[in-house]
């Protein structure tokens, strides 16, 4: 679906007639934070925002705009695409104000002054699950890159008009509406919990499910007629995971799928709600859109996972202080652990590929340098570092894999120690009761302190030993001696690597009368020789490096050296590589097979 800016409409027009002034706020007292948004009369790519608000006490208010945002643990500064503020009073008189650091901005006040009215532009072009994107018919944003927020007051009730709606259109929510152009949120915490998708036109269905309403919402090209399907298998998922977590905790949930041209799978969690943006032709058929399910059950899993049972760190939010916490293995990669136990205790996934894609995923990994020399609780820390224009890419992990991993060992460390009494689920609920349900967040520690109320305090040394192997020490997995004693067949083999892999080249693809690197493993004989990801080989030992057949280097004998010839960008180089057998990486063949049905799968 193009993405283009309609004529103004009579709606937009006569709005415009009664004028777009600060002015236009009712001034009785204020009781809650209001905002507007407009977009018909701006450029492509622009929000304005117009914000009313009681004064602070004393002579001044800040108002901060967010630098993270719940889902994504990196530093987004969404006050770099803010510009045109001004303040006034509730009389249109200006104030005086001065931005005091990168994402504040400070309204003084002196005297009598009823309420404080803030306008400002936000830059908007960015497309994904987390963001926000003006263009014209279709308008969609995620309020925490977009709202300040009163500094001292985020508790505060704030109202969301949307004086550009035009009353034919459609909007997919979860914030609480009053009319089509106005919401309704008990905080800013709420408020920047539910993104909006609004257009002329959106594709939209809704079932009910264990007692909650459960709406999709498509925006782009729809091929498939009939989402029955569609929804009766979201609704097998959530009622999977409501009985893995003990109860569903809402009244009504919104799946929002943005559907676009091109590759693209990213989504985003909140409370009631889930944000995708994914490929149009995962939606050309009933068929089609079970390729959905899976990102699908992820978000959903959430519902308890982050979204009320989260760390400490993160209760409650602090959008302008990055949360440090080792705990992300957890939030995350026991999701991702559980996505496919979902799919697969639902019945939307055969028990044979469940076993055949987890086999295939540890092996993956543990044949992956980062994964074997850094810990879960590190990759938590480090994701800060992700954005670091000094971070290379080889160190560039994943929490949600690591986490993954993280997961099924701790779910099988637990059946194992319990004799079949406890698996995952049960550690889970235990800790669902323990802090969501007091209204705290997980300490650091709470994970596998719960471990160990679930085993008995007999049991702490044999856990404390599993978290300083696995998840916080880097100790290399042997599966077959971690499942001794469960039902499940092992085929594990280690050797050296073969081929370009040999000498460090874990990936590459043909150029030209060459090969481009594509993934290097630091450390190995082609890193020392200097070579890196993205260089392209064109030549070894003088002949076309495309004619050299991988079992080449299989042959080089304890200090070989070959001549390579390469090109970095438009620069040629030369070097000698030297062949030392202790630089060889290690290679894991993994297959794992359950010996009884459903074993792993059912809780």
């Amino acid at each position: 679906m193009p993405l283009h800016r309609p004529a103004l409409s009579t709606f937009g027009r006569m709005h415009r007639l009664l004028g777009a002034a600060l002015v236009f706020f009712p001034t009785k007292a204020m009781s809650e934070v209001v905002y507007r948004l407009f977009w018909a009369e701006e450029p492509p790519y622009t929000y304005r925002v117009v914000m009313r608000l009681a004064p602070s006490k004393g002579s001044y208010t800040d108002l901060r705009m967010p630098a993270w945002r719940p889902g994504r643990y990196i530093l987004q500064n969404y006050a770099g695409a803010l510009y045109h503020f001004s303040a006034q009073d509730a009389h249109g008189r200006p104030l005086p104000w001065k931005k005091i650091d990168k994402d504040t901005w400070r309204v003084f006040h002196q005297g009598k002054v009823s309420a404080i009215e803030v306008s400002y532009r936000v830059d908007a072009r960015t497309l994904d699950a987390g963001s926000s994107y003006q263009g014209g018919s279709f308008i969609y944003f995620n309020p925490i890159t977009l709202f300040l927020y009163v500094v001292g007051r985020i508790e505060e009730r704030c109202r969301l008009e949307l004086s550009d709606m035009p009353p034919t259109w459609a909007v997919a929510t979860a914030l609480p509406a009053k009319s089509k152009q106005e919401y309704e949120a008990a905080s800013y915490h709420h408020l920047v919990d539910a993104p909006f998708v609004i257009a002329p036109t959106l594709r939209q269905a809704k079932t009910t499910c264990e007692g909650a309403s459960i709406s999709v919402h498509f925006w782009g090209e729809v091929g498939a007629q009939n989402l029955a399907p569609f929804l009766s298998d979201l609704c097998k998922i959530i009622q999977t995971q409501k009985k893995i977590w003990g109860e569903l905790p809402l009244s009504e949930y919104h799946f929002i799928y943005i559907l676009v041209p091109f590759q693209m799978r990213h989504a985003v969690e909140h409370e009631n709600c889930a944000v995708f943006v994914l490929p149009q032709s995962g939606a050309r058929d009933e068929s089609s859109l079970k390729s959905f399910l899976s990102i699908s059950a992820h978000e959903f899993f959430h519902v308890w996972n982050v979204k009320r049972l989260r760390p400490a760190a993160m209760w409650p939010y602090d959008y302008n202080r990055p949360p440090m916490t080792s705990l992300h293995w957890f939030t995350e990669g026991i999701t991702d652990y559980y996505t496919s136990l979902s799919l697969a205790r639902a019945g939307l996934l055969a028990e044979s590929e469940y076993w055949a894609q987890l086999s295939s995923f540890l092996q993956k990994l543990e044949n992956t340098w980062v994964y074997q020399n850094f810990s879960p609780a590190e990759q938590s820390l480090d994701s800060w570092h992700a954005t670091s224009p000094y971070r290379p890419s080889f160190l560039q992990a994943s929490f949600y894999a690591s986490g993954k991993r993280l997961g099924f060992l701790l779910d099988m460390f637990l059946r194992r120690e319990s004799g079949g009494r406890y698996s995952l689920d049960d550690l889970l609920r235990y800790l669902y009761r323990t802090y969501y349900k007091q209204g705290k967040g997980v300490p650091e520690e709470g994970v596998m302190e719960g471990v160990i109320q679930l085993l008995s305090q007999q049991k702490r040394a044999v856990v404390e030993s599993f978290w300083r192997m696995y998840v916080e020490g880097r100790e290399r997995v042997s599966y077959r001696d971690f499942l001794a004693g469960l039902p499940v067949e092992v085929e594990e083999e280690e050797r050296p690597a073969q081929g370009w892999e040999r000498i460090g080249i874990r990936q590459w693809v043909p150029e030209g009368e060459g090969i481009r690197i594509t993934e290097i493993e630091p450390l190995s004989c082609a890193a020392m020789l200097g070579l890196s990801q993205n260089d392209v080989i064109y030549t070894v030992d003088t002949r076309s490096a495309k004619e050299i057949d991988p079992s080449y280097w299989d042959h080089l004998q304890e200090g070989a050296q070959v001549l390579i010839g390469w090109r970095r960008n438009d620069e040629v180089e030369e070097g000698i590589l030297r062949f030392e057998a202790r630089r060889v990486p290690l290679r894991k063949h993994l297959r794992l097979k359950p010996q009884k049905e459903g074993f792993g799968i059912t809780s």
